[in-house]
């Protein structure tokens, strides 16, 4: 059976990995001879060094803690092996005057053969003694955990994807029984280090939420079991909706850790399942719940001591669901290996910096551990290599996982480092180092974006215009055409938003703002008007003079036709003349109601802002606004005087 007690659901997250070179590495130096350490001793490191965290495999073969699974693999091809044992004894369990006593052994490993994938097995065998059970001792070989767990880092510090595991569970010593039995247990699971927001606090949490099903319940009668003997076996006659959280604190020496587990039995009929001595019991009342304290010993490389002390949190106990026990101590050893390295040079590892300070120190020389991360995602980048400038030493890659790099050891002083991988622009980073100092360092990467490409195209009536294009965005930058170039020319141009105004001689400019965005084709064409012969826009100080007026539908704020060639005229005086901000400002005569002269002047003053909009302006270059018959220029006695009052202004507010 599968350990006896609430099912496992759990993992931890990766300290710094081991760094994946990309290109040859350079013979090894006398300080780098002898067989790599995979997972470093913690003695010694700062209380919040990312190198106090430690991967392990747990009673459940996925990397984690005791229970609870994450999302955080680790680094890619190390096999991490583990044995758990587990004791319970205590009188009154699971009924009042029965006396259990329980241990079980756990054998367990977890390999992650690429960066998003983790293989598992885990193999119990458990022997459970209790006097109200028939036999009093009731034997489980041969439980087998297979599982596989998919998972992504979605942002710095979060990890998280999906852990499916299969379910055998043998035949029962001195029990008749048809097993083998088998099940399912699909979980999301979650992990997030509180470092990558508060460095300067280091916990890691983890949440797992599943579904499990097994077939325990087929083993033997359960109708004849009693809730002793239940427990003995491991029966669950009912799938559970499964829960898991955990906090860890990866510190110096050991990580201490805190879990909690909820098994949500589903499908019981009425809610209610009958107790031992006869009476019903609500379902959430017996579901199985733990608390879990202990620590992760990582003071020894490679060897990892994990001591534990599961506390049941539930007290009711109802038939076909086994028994939650009042404690249970966990006791247990984990070994990390790499099978595919072997004596011989010790390879760049990220974790190595605090083991081989004394040698490198001892040499007079220093090293440089840092990470390269995308400058506007802030996320880690793989497969960058970084060299040191002016050395014979060849690049290291930074990690496939992590994006960390550890180089090889240097002279103290002045270092120059260049990191580069295609895409992004190579990056220059000076720093000097001191003897034995392993100097940390973040390396920001800027993406290389591709230029995007503008088939352009000046005509007037169809026909092509010799034109000057100016453009104003990322690049600043003024190209001018000729009468064959303006009917088809392509000009590159960085990514990014662009105003981009079109003039020419005898025609009235024209503006558009464009998107350009990387690698991509986009046509930009303008189709130009000529001047006419008496302009009816001129700029006079901080306005601009309209000689004659803008028309609208009588009452409404609807532009008529005809006052379009002269909003033609007003767009090619603000782009000459390149005001940066203007106001457009609607005026009424004193006819009608004040108030709807208000609103249909402030309607009327939107309307011509959204036309010039249209026309090519940007919005934040314009705003409205409308005065109604407040502000008049001429009496209202006369027709004229009306006429005149009733008016567009353009205000320039910066030049």
């Amino acid at each position: 059976m599968l350990l006896g007690t609430t099912p496992a659901m759990g993992q931890e997250r990766a300290a710094p990995s081991s760094v994946n070179q990309s290109t040859k590495q350079a013979p090894a130096s006398p300080e780098w001879q002898g067989s790599g350490t995979h997972s470093p001793s913690t003695l010694g490191n700062a209380w919040r060094s990312e190198q106090n965290l430690r991967h392990t495999a747990t009673p459940t073969g996925g990397v984690g803690l005791l229970r609870v699974s994450g999302s955080d693999l680790g680094g890619r091809g190390l096999l991490r092996l583990a044995v758990t044992g587990e004791f319970f004894s205590s009188a009154d369990f699971p009924v009042q005057g029965a006396a259990n006593t329980r241990t079980a052994g756990t054998f367990a490993l977890s390999y992650v053969p690429l960066d998003f994938l983790e293989v598992s097995l885990a193999y119990t065998a458990s022997a459970n003694t209790n006097t109200r059970s028939t036999p009093q001792l009731i034997q489980a070989l041969g439980d087998v955990v297979l599982g596989a767990k998919a998972t992504k880092q979605w942002m710095p510090g979060l990890w998280a994807g999906v852990d499916v595991r299969l379910l055998s569970f043998s035949g029962v010593g001195s029990q008749d029984s048809s097993g083998p039995a088998f099940g399912f247990m699909p979980q999301a699971v979650a992990t997030y280090d509180v470092r990558a927001l508060v460095p300067q606090v280091p916990l890691r949490a983890h949440a797992n939420l599943g579904l499990k099903v097994d077939g325990t319940g087929s083993l033997v009668d359960t109708e004849r079991l009693n809730a002793s003997e239940e427990y003995a076996l491991g029966i669950n006659r009912y799938p559970r909706l499964a829960m898991g959280l955990a906090v860890e604190a990866p510190l110096p020496v050991a990580t201490p850790f805190i879990e909690y587990g909820l098994a949500l039995p589903l499908g019981v009929e009425g809610g209610t399942l009958v107790a031992p001595d006869g009476q019903l019991e609500p379902v959430g009342s017996v579901a199985p719940q733990t608390l879990a304290l202990g620590a992760k010993v990582t003071a020894l490389p490679n060897l990892t001591f994990t001591a534990a002390a599961e506390l049941g949190l539930t007290r009711m106990v109802g038939q076909g669901v086994s028994p939650t026990p009042p404690f249970n101590l966990f006791l247990g050893a984990s070994f990390n290996v790499d099978p595919l390295q072997g004596g011989g040079p010790r390879r760049v590892d990220a974790d190595s910096p605090r083991e081989l300070r004394a040698e490198i120190a001892s040499a007079g020389k220093a090293q440089v551990s840092g990470v390269v991360v995308d400058a506007k995602t802030r996320l880690p980048v793989p497969g960058v290599l970084v060299a040191m400038v002016d050395s014979s030493l060849p690049p290291v890659a930074s990690d496939l996982r992590s994006g960390r790099f550890l180089t090889y050891s240097l002279p103290s002083g002045p270092v120059k480092l260049l990191a580069f991988k295609e895409g992004y622009r190579p990056l220059e980073h000076q720093m000097v180092l001191k003897v034995g100092e392993t100097a940390t360092v973040e390396l920001a990467l800027e993406q290389d974006a591709k230029p995007g490409t503008l088939a352009l195209a000046i005509t007037a009536r169809k026909r092509p215009v010799g034109a000057t294009l100016t453009f104003h965005g990322p690049e600043q930058k003024q190209v001018t055409l000729s009468q064959a170039e303006a009917a088809s020319h392509q000009l590159q141009l960085k990514a990014g938003s662009y105003r981009v105004e079109a003039t020419a001689p005898g025609y009235l400019s024209r503006q558009r703002v464009v998107q350009v965005a990387d690698g991509a084709a986009l046509a930009l064409a303008f189709e130009l008007e000529p001047e006419p012969k008496q302009k009816q826009v001129k700029v006079d100080g901080d306005k601009l003079e309209l000689l004659q007026a803008l028309r609208f539908s009588d009452g409404k704020a609807e532009l008529l036709a005809d006052s379009q060639p002269l909003l033609a005229q007003v767009v090619d005086a603000i782009i000459r003349g390149g005001f940066k901000r203007l106001r457009i400002e609607s005026h009424t005569d004193n006819r009608g109601n004040s108030e709807d002269n208000l609103k249909l002047s402030k309607e009327r003053a939107r309307a011509v802002k959204e036309y010039l909009i249209q026309a090519g302006l940007e919005p934040e270059r314009l705003e409205s606004e409308g005065y109604g018959d407040t502000r008049p220029i001429a009496p209202n006695l006369t027709p004229r005087g009306r006429e005149l009052n009733r008016r567009v202004d353009f205000v320039i507010l910066e030049r």
